[in-house]
């Protein structure tokens, strides 16, 4: 079935006037009335041409400052300048083509945290190398707005500030909880089958993924050591968007500039995903075997989102609510957030104010941060900087922080 999916997704992506099969199958869809003469023609004449990539380049610097590192239970003051994303993207979509709308073909390559020192979420000292990774690597084929296939590695259809791209939140960081939810069932940036669409212009929205759920092996949130049963469909996510008609999002962007949206927008989300049949070494011995057997994680939430025009500019707001588990190993976690940002013209550009403020629940501690700062828009997204301040109430005796965040952005 697998094989089935990814035949039936790469097919379109061929050359076609090269693979003499392909010009069998155009010359019958021609004779079955499925393509007239002139249609054969035009993809002919496609297939000649020489692909267009499109590439685009994102640089995000980042200058982190304050309580970033704890030192014998004591909180020491530390800065930490470095690239927080440096991406490569490489891209081409066919728009003529024999059978649907559009294929979309996406590889992006990143260099993440490159040179960090600290990791202030944790307050620990966590050096970061340059390496390249493939962060995507995935088709698209649209056979109609209401239906499409993807396969390949991207990102699992849950948490809209996850999906919403890291170029357009509101704030430097994303939320505690949503990062945490990322990790609960394995890699977020997993190899999958997902079908998604939109229905009546983007009123409604859908996602349906399906994986092996082996990544849970390498990065999952139960503490232990994970053995997955590698068989499709063990992992799987479902997301349902919904906005009223005339206020349809057309491109998430938490933020007030919304480049490809016009006018108000509403959107409401609910997601669920789940891995399963993994077995969990409690004791992280696994020579003595793996102590629960067919665990089960899952992770669900739902959001809501609003941009309106309010005065001289445009006022954002978006709230968000996450809850993880485990089903045998008994451990559960679940975080809220809500945040708001107001964008206006000033002389230069244009000046984003905003706030979060966050609570997320260990289920025998919790932790909640609240993020103050501003974005300043030199030419939207492409060139522009930001600066947060977030207070920190750490849970037990763990020494609250005071942390100052500057990012500098150029994506062109």
């Amino acid at each position: 079935m697998k094989r089935l999916f990814l035949i039936s997704a790469l097919f379109p992506v061929v050359s076609f006037g090269i693979d003499p099969s392909v010009k069998a199958l155009l010359k019958l869809l021609e004779e079955k009335g499925v393509l007239t003469a002139e249609e054969v023609k035009e993809v002919k004449e496609a297939s000649k041409k020489k692909p267009h990539l499109k590439v685009k380049i994102r640089l995000q610097l980042r200058f982190d400052f304050g309580d970033i590192y704890s030192e014998g239970g004591e909180l020491k003051s530390r800065s930490d300048l470095y690239i927080r994303r440096a991406r490569l993207k490489v891209s081409r979509k066919w728009k003529k083509i024999p059978l649907g709308k559009s294929v979309k073909l996406n590889i992006t390559l990143e260099m993440d945290k490159g040179d960090r020192d600290y990791d202030y979420k944790r307050a620990k000292k966590k050096g970061s190398k340059f390496e390249v990774g493939v962060l995507y690597a995935y088709v698209d084929w649209k056979l109609m707005d209401e239906f499409a296939i993807q396969i390949g590695k991207k990102k699992k259809p849950f948490s809209r500030v996850s999906l919403s791209s890291s170029s357009r939140q509101l704030l430097i960081e994303r939320p505690h909880s949503t990062e945490t939810a990322k990790k609960w069932l394995g890699d977020y940036y997993g190899n999958q089958i997902m079908i998604h669409g939109k229905i009546a212009k983007g009123v409604f929205r859908y996602m349906i993924a399906l994986a092996d759920g082996g990544f849970i092996e390498d990065k999952q949130k139960a503490g232990d050591s994970v053995r997955s049963d590698i068989k499709l469909g063990n992992f799987y996510a479902v997301r349902l968007e919904f906005s009223p008609p005339r206020f349809v999002e057309k491109k998430k962007d938490d933020t007030g500039i919304g480049e490809k949206n016009k006018g108000s927008v509403i959107s409401l989300g609910i997601s669920y995903a789940q891995n399963r049949n993994f077995d969990v070494d409690t004791n992280k011995n696994t020579n003595d075997g793996y102590e629960v057997q067919n665990e089960k994680g899952t992770v669900w939430g739902a959001d809501v989102f609003g941009r309106f025009f309010v005065g001289p500019g445009a006022l954002t707001a978006q709230a968000e609510y996450v809850s993880m588990k485990y089903d045998k190993v008994n451990k559960e976690e679940k975080g809220w957030y809500v945040q708001a940002g107001y964008i206006f013209g000033v002389g230069f550009g244009k000046l984003e104010p905003a706030f979060r403020y966050e609570s997320v629940d260990y289920g025998s501690s919790k932790r909640k941060i609240t993020t103050l700062g501003f974005n300043h828009y030199i030419k939207a997204h492409k060139i522009k900087w930001a600066y947060n301040f977030l207070r920190i109430d750490n849970p037990g005796s763990n020494p609250n922080q005071s942390v100052h965040q500057i990012q500098a952005q150029f994506y062109f």
